[in-house]
This record gives structure tokens, C-alpha cells and sequence, in this order.
């Protein structure tokens, strides 16, 4: 892509190490004349500083409080000022010379409003990246777990691929590594900053296909996302992930999307899933090996913290708007 073209934008927050790496891997991008902008979310770990200091071409701003990655996603989407605006995790690593099949993929698909990338985890495996939209029997799987048991079986993955490429039609892509073009955003942006953690990715992407742009994976291009760096530090999250801002989040998304009466169902829905996740692993307790109990224990808990967040949930609430600190973490949208 040539200068001005292609913007880079990097939301972080206490996450310097992560976004030093990050920053190295799309340092060839920087050198080709890409536009990078670090937008450090009242970071108390030293961040702007060091990436002042060792990369001095990074335009970096700075909120002096937490506004959340939704708000300094916004902020740094909106100073922006090339055709193509590429949003980052700040625990990404971008194999820039697959950047190139982006490139080629908007050349030739002028509706394409939003890429996403192929995502993989820091072993080299396929990690979520795109998906249908949410379902409320899928919230219900989700809720209760059956997904990943079944994950193992034979042929699932045929039904389920990972991720994207094999899928003909996507109805979101993960916000850990999304391409918008400057005009769809202009059109349909910016995003929504009141999930508390997940979903902005899933509400913007339908809202591109609403206003009639095309939401696809672009095969070849590869971003490795680690995933968990800030969700893991808070209260109720295991192994990664945080259940009950994922739930809470989707539900959010689906009154607003579909109504509160949707979203009363689904909850419902989501409720019975959990509590058939946590009898599942009530029974299998005494099976696990001691190396792997506390790790149990610990996911245990948040599926019961996530029940009562579920339980605790409603549309009234969620149109306050309770979340503005969160951190998309291992694809933000609902995954399969």
C-alpha cells in the first residue's frame, strides 16, 4: 500500500511488552510510508513513554483516564488519515508480508466496508476470526459449553470451521485485526464504546452489512493474536476469558439488535445453558487431575459468576450502558 494509504490504528492499556512486539512487527508497514497511530488508554505501565522512545515515527495520544477500547478506538480511527484504516490489538503480531493480500482483496472488491484477518494463536493454529451472527439457540449453547465438547468428535470442524476462509459468507470479523475502508467508516462508524468488554466488532460489522457494504476474511493474511493480556487481570475472568462480560455483552448486542423481548428469551436461554455447564462440571469434579483442579476451580467460578450476571441481566440496564474499560481479547465477537 502506498503512503497515506494505509493507517494503522493500536489501542492499549498497561500492556507495554505486548505493544513493543506489536509495534516491531508492523515496523516494515512504517517503513513502506504507513500512517501508525497509538492511542495509550491511561496506561500506569510506562507505555507512551517507551514506545516514544523506540519508535519516534508512532504518532501517540494519550487519554490521561481509562475511556475504554471502544472510546480509544474512536479517537484514533477519527485521527486517522489514510483510505485504509487497520485496527490492532495491542497483543497482535502482524506477518507483514502477507499485508499485501489485504491490499489486493480491496482493490478488488470496492464493497468491501471491513477485512478481517486470519488469526492465529501463538503456536501457529487457527484461532477464531469471523462467524455468523448470534442465534439464540447458539446463546444457549454457548452458555452451556456443548460446543467445545464436541469439538474433539470427528467432523466437527467440517460443520464449524475455525475461522473464516472456508466460510462463503461472514457476517462479522474479529476486531483483533479488522481493515475499514476510510468510506464505510465514514458511513457507519464509530463504534459502539458502551459493550463492556466484547462485541463492538460483532455490532459494527452487521451495521456495515445494513448499510450494504461487504464483511469478509481475507485468505492469506495472517495476524497472530496472543489474546487475554487485559481481560485476564479482572475479576471473574479464567483462562483467558470472561465469561460474564462475554454473555452480558451479547445480550446487550441482541436488545439492541433484535428487541428486549429477544434478549429477555435469550437470557432465559442462557441461564438454563449455564446451569447444565456447571451440573456437567460438578459431576466431572472429582475426574479432574490435581494438576488441573485449581485452573478448574477457577473457570468453575466465573461460569457462576457468569450465570449471575446472566440472571442479573436487563434491557433497562444495559441501555445505561455499564462497561467502557474493556479490551477485545481472543476475538471479540461470539465464537463456535
Amino acid at each position: 500500500m502506498t503512503a497515506l494509504r494505509l493507517s494503522l490504528v493500536i489501542p492499549t492499556r498497561d500492556t507495554r511488552a505486548l505493544t513493543l512486539r506489536c509495534l516491531e512487527s508492523v515496523a516494515p508497514l512504517a517503513g513502506q510510508g504507513a500512517e501508525v497511530v497509538l492511542v495509550d488508554d491511561g496506561s500506569r505501565d510506562g507505555t507512551a513513554d517507551a514506545v516514544r522512545a523506540r519508535f519516534p515515527g508512532v504518532e501517540v495520544l494519550v487519554n490521561p483516564e481509562p475511556r475504554g477500547f471502544g472510546a480509544s478506538a474512536n479517537r484514533g480511527l477519527a485521527h486517522a488519515r489514510g483510505e485504509v484504516l487497520l485496527l490492532l490489538n495491542s497483543d497482535t503480531e502482524v506477518e507483514a508480508e502477507t499485508v499485501p493480500l489485504l491490499a489486493a482483496a480491496l482493490d478488488r472488491e470496492p464493497r468491501l466496508g471491513a477485512a478481517g484477518a486470519e488469526l492465529r494463536n501463538a503456536d501457529g493454529t487457527p484461532q477464531w476470526s469471523a462467524g455468523a451472527a448470534p442465534t439464540r439457540p447458539w446463546l444457549f449453547a454457548l452458555a452451556s459449553g456443548l460446543p467445545a465438547l464436541l469439538r474433539p468428535w470427528p467432523g466437527y470442524r467440517r460443520l464449524r470451521p475455525l475461522g473464516s476462509a472456508e466460510r462463503a459468507r461472514v457476517d462479522w470479523v474479529s476486531g483483533a485485526a479488522m481493515a475499514i475502508r476510510r468510506q464505510a467508516w465514514a458511513e457507519v462508524g464509530p463504534f459502539d464504546d458502551g459493550y463492556g468488554f466484547y462485541g463492538q466488532d460483532l455490532d459494527f460489522c452487521l451495521r456495515l452489512r445494513d448499510a450494504g457494504w461487504d464483511v469478509g476474511i481475507v485468505r492469506g493474511w495472517i495476524v497472530t493474536h496472543l489474546g487475554g493480556a487485559t481481560i485476564a487481570t479482572r475479576q471473574g475472568a479464567a483462562g483467558g476469558r470472561h465469561p460474564g462480560l462475554l454473555w452480558t455483552d451479547l445480550l446487550r448486542w441482541g436488545e439492541k439488535r433484535h428487541g428486549p423481548g429477544w434478549a429477555r428469551s435469550a437470557a432465559r436461554l442462557m441461564r438454563w445453558g449455564a446451569s447444565l455447564r456447571l451440573a456437567g462440571r460438578a459431576l466431572g469434579a472429582p475426574f479432574v487431575p490435581p494438576a488441573r483442579r485449581p485452573a478448574w476451580a477457577a473457570e468453575t467460578e466465573a461460569h457462576r459468576r457468569a450465570r449471575g450476571a446472566v440472571a442479573g441481566w436487563s434491557p433497562e440496564g444495559a441501555a445505561r450502558g455499564t462497561g467502557r474499560l474493556g479490551y477485545p481479547s481472543p476475538g471479540t465477537g461470539p465464537r463456535r
